[in-house]
């Protein structure tokens, strides 16, 4: 009879944290099976290296004929790391945008925390005195290896195999051996000790005996607890031993008697500032419009809509004008889903847009507000996501990324602002946070309400259909109006050439400054020049890495690349004809505004805000003093534009409309509209009234005309019916193939093989007619940026699961070495 073979150990299928394909299967070792769940952390080898994975499932079957690599070690001290259900979310993320499962995974894991080792080569203690004298009758050969590692281990991965054959030499007479350098995560949180008394003081007295060491660490533990509860309070250890001598030894002997428990803990951070003053508002009295928004998404939080079963939760595009009130809604719904012990995620567009968001949310509930954004260190990052994956915090207020927040029993998703394009990740996993978050909501049982002026084609287009709830918010509070719109032509009122004010513009500025009050000018092009170039020969100044001008910047007294940040000095001859004194620099951008305004206007406070100056907390600086009125004109780009609420600005000063109607883009339209709404509506939000001047050379641009009319509605029917004929979204759907390399020429080539297999793949193999309909390949419009050329294949389609068909197709193509193709999901952009 023979014995049955044991059973082999149980398998983990693991995603490992690199741009790699798949997830891999590992055996879990048995001393670290109680250990490891789905969505733990655990250290991997994967090649010749090892890596962080993430435990995606467990006990599964794994490829039949391979042995798989045991797991090395778990990498979380207590609890996996990732909820399971952010597991399959990211899992989702990775299948629909065509991205690795690992660095899905990764996107959810606060930034700095991932570990790697590697394999080396190091000294034995023998190997170091063979270093020195004792070595000498070794081979020359043997003694250089020794010298190389007497200065720094040697990696195990890339020797030449004479060198390898010397140092297995080495390790088989035991001078060198082989060890794993495993790197430390760059955020990681401080542990500390600490213990308690189990069971009641007397009991634990007997089991300790007589001796006082133990009989003191007793007695210290029982402080500030009944000493007749189960379980005492937990001290930590280090300020027990500054009171009781010796107290660690005595503890590791309860312990082991079994009347102490000692555990390693994090140590719970502060939450950390939000960059502006908290603000403490006492609840508004809601408007009618407001109330009804509040009791609708209130009803469908507690699964009380008589529409809708219980687990059925529609999405809300909660469409406001600007100043409507949106933040209040959204707050009273959050307090609805705190007192029900649910908790709330709220993504915002921009950095900037968090601090003073945050602020305003941590005057409303307080701690329980914790903070993502990458303006943040990773340490201070890492300490708001341990916040909430503890529960001290259950509301995430972030940008794009916070929708990975490791937050548990989600009762609201809110995405302020939904309409805008930064909520589309542009590498990586190019995934987009609005659609993600009403995954995540659908999901866990949620409310996801999206809010917005000026929504999108594509969410209002759902509301028209009935596929979200539509709440409409349409007057401000206080019955403050809309602010009056004044389109200027360029064409008829010449703008002077520095401050580019016509004379309407510049009438209302004055007015505004002796009314006391504060002007917003709004240019979306950054810099003090757009352009240089040189006026005997023509020549212009490009980026030798990317194909565009490069801007000229008077504080740096530098030309600029604002896509991969290559900067010049201006020379002092052309560098084409050897001219001197002919450098012009040319076009208007921020910085040259502001200086012109500054000097139309002596007395006024004049100050910028754009992504040169400020970003983070300087940012936050500078509206803050918008806030405070210690700015009277603030001259700015699109940052200027969104979400800001400054009671003081009566005016705002759009300096030319049309830089955005221009681009070789679908969106322009949409785009251009959204801006202009955004921006107007930056004005007159206080008991003063609003005034809005745009200077444009295209008056009559649907755009401009809807947007100063506040006409959203106009605007999306005429909008929606253009994309209908064409067949873009939201009447199709698009995929977008991004191919990008070094080499010009085979960027090319293989763009064309590429587009060239989709239209095979297209047809399908009963040689039917295509329903993905395949353009380009062609450049992107900039052909080149950070030294990459970069070429385009657009597919699209009606039919969603053809169009994926497709798209595999192409990225499954086997492409030359240096040529990156990416497949871009519903894309944003076509730049």
């Amino acid at each position: 009879m023979t014995s049955a073979a044991p059973p082999a150990d149980p398998l983990a299928e693991i995603a490992v944290t690199l741009p790699v394909p798949g997830t891999y299967h590992y055996s879990i070792p048995p001393h670290l099976d109680a250990r490891i769940t789905i969505g733990t952390r655990v250290l991997v080898r994967f090649g010749t290296q090892r890596v962080t994975g993430i435990v995606v499932r467990r006990d599964t079957a794994g490829p039949e004929g391979i042995v798989p690599i045991a797991i090395s070690d778990v990498l979380d001290a207590a609890e996996p790391a990732l909820l399971p259900e952010l597991v399959e979310l990211c899992l989702w993320v990775a299948d629909y945008y065509e991205a690795p499962p690992g660095e899905a995974l990764k996107t959810a894991l606060p930034a700095g925390s991932g570990v790697a080792a590697r394999a080396v080569f190091a000294l034995t203690e023998a190997g170091v005195l063979a270093a020195g004298a004792s070595g000498a009758a070794l081979p020359s050969k043997q003694r250089a290896v020794l010298a190389t590692l007497a200065e720094g281990e040697l990696a195990a991965t890339g020797l030449s195999a004479p060198t390898r054959r010397i140092v297995e030499a080495l390790v088989t007479q035991g001078l060198v051996a082989k060890r794993e350098l495993r790197s430390k995560a760059r955020a990681r949180l401080r542990r500390e000790r600490v213990a308690r008394l189990v069971g009641p003081l007397e009991a634990a007295r007997a089991a300790a005996g007589r001796a006082p060491k133990r009989l003191g660490a007793l007695e210290a533990l029982a402080l500030n607890g009944n000493p007749h509860d189960e379980h005492g309070e937990w001290h930590v250890v280090a300020d027990l031993a500054r009171s009781v001598t010796n107290v660690g030894p005595a503890l590791r002997e309860l312990e082991k008697l079994g009347v102490v428990e000692i555990v390693d803990r994090e140590v719970a951070l502060d939450a950390v500032e939000t960059g502006a003053d908290m603000l403490v508002i006492d609840p508004p009295v809601l408007t009618e419009e407001q109330a009804v928004a509040v009791a609708a998404i209130t009803a469908m939080l507690d699964g009380a809509a008589p529409t809708e079963p219980p687990t059925v939760r529609r999405p809300v595009l909660l469409h406001g004008v600007t100043g409507s009130g949106k933040t209040e809604v959204y707050l009273r719904v959050i307090a609805e889903a705190m007192a029900a012990g649910k908790g709330a995620l709220v993504l915002v567009p921009e950095i900037s847009l968090t601090p003073q968001l945050a602020a305003r949310f941590r005057g409303r509930f307080g701690d329980q507000v914790a903070i993502l954004h990458s303006g943040l260190s990773d340490q201070a990052r890492l300490g708001e996501w341990s916040r909430l994956r503890r529960g001290d915090a259950r509301i995430a207020v972030g940008a794009r990324s916070a929708v990975f927040a490791p937050l548990a029993n989600i009762g609201v998703v809110v995405v302020d602002e939904e309409h805008d394009g930064s909520f589309k990740q542009d590498e990586g996993v190019r995934y987009h946070g609005r659609d993600v978050a009403l995954v995540r909501a659908q999901r866990a049982g949620a409310v996801c309400v999206l809010g917005s002026a000026t929504p999108s084609l594509e969410s209002a287009y759902h509301a028209e259909r009935g596929t979200y709830a539509r709440l409409a918010l349409t007057v401000r509070p206080t019955a403050r109006p809309m602010p009056t719109v004044e389109i200027i032509d360029l064409r008829t009122y010449m703008p002077d050439g520095e401050a580019m004010l016509s004379a309407p513009l510049r009438t209302a500025i004055t007015e505004t400054l002796a009314a006391g009050d504060q002007t917003i000018l709004f240019l979306n092009r950054r810099g003090f020049a757009t352009f240089v170039l040189c006026r005997a020969c023509g020549h212009s100044f490009r980026c030798p890495q990317c194909s565009v001008s490069l801007t000229y910047h008077r504080h740096s007294d530098r030309l600029a690349c604002h896509y991969c940040g290559y900067q010049q000095r201006i020379p002092e001859t052309c560098p084409k004809c050897a001219a001197t004194g002919t450098i012009e620099r040319k076009g208007l951008g921020t910085e040259r505004i502001a200086a012109a305004i500054t000097e139309s206007f002596p007395g006024a406070r004049v100050a910028r805000l754009d992504r040169d100056v400020a970003s983070g907390a300087r940012a936050e600086a500078v509206l803050s003093r918008v806030a405070r009125r210690e700015i009277d004109i603030l001259v700015g780009t699109q940052m200027v534009a969104k979400g800001h609420d400054f009671p003081g600005v009566t005016l705002v000063g759009v300096l030319c409309a049309d830089t955005g109607l221009n681009m070789p883009d679908f969106r322009a339209s949409e785009r251009t509209f959204q801006l202009l709404a955004q921006v107007a509506g930056r004005a007159g939000r206080g008991d003063r009234p609003g005034r809005v001047i745009v200077q444009t050379f295209r008056p009559t641009s649907p755009a401009v005309t809807a947007a100063a009319a506040h006409d959203y509605q106009s605007f999306f029917v005429a909008e929606l019916a253009e994309r209908a004929e064409l067949g873009y979204p939201p009447h199709g759907r698009l995929v977008a193939v991004r191919i990008d390399g070094p080499d010009a020429h085979d960027v090319a080539g293989t763009a064309q093989r590429l587009a060239d297999l989709a239209e095979v793949a297209a047809r399908g193999a009963d040689g039917e007619e295509p329903t993905v309909e395949v353009k380009g390949p062609v450049p992107a419009p900039m052909e080149k940026i950070r030294g990459q050329t970069r070429w385009q294949i657009w597919l699209r389609s009606p039919d969603r699961h053809a169009l994926r068909r497709v798209a595999r197709a192409v990225a499954a193509a086997v492409v030359p070495g240096k040529v990156r193709v990416a497949l871009d999901i519903d894309p944003l952009s076509a730049m």
